[in-house]
């Protein structure tokens, strides 16, 4: 008896026919489209923001000691550049070549 309860509580349970399955596919492909649009977006602006800001100058030192600033490169990777700028600058080395 029980079991075939548990039968019936399957079966009463209609699982999504393929149709319904593609159809949700679609719209979660659409979805990430959607949210990976909203991310290149938001990265870009975030990459103009850092350039805008390694491009203002350096703020006046009040004292003598040299202020270690950090570099305002990216890696190839799109990271920041973790290295400190050359002094009087706002990049390293490495990436003061390519400006």
């Amino acid at each position: 008896m029980r079991s075939l309860f548990l039968l019936f509580a399957i079966l009463s349970f209609a699982s999504p026919t393929k149709e319904e399955l593609r159809k949700q596919i679609a719209e979660l492909k659409v979805k990430a489209f959607e949210i990976q649009t909203q991310v290149d977006l938001l990265e870009a602006q975030l990459k103009d923001i850092e350039t805008a800001e390694a491009n203002q100058p350096l703020p006046a030192a009040k004292s003598t000691a040299p202020v270690k600033v950090r570099c305002a490169g990216h890696t190839k990777d799109g990271q920041r550049c973790t290295r400190h700028a050359d002094p009087g600058s706002r990049f390293c080395w490495q990436h003061k070549t390519k400006r």
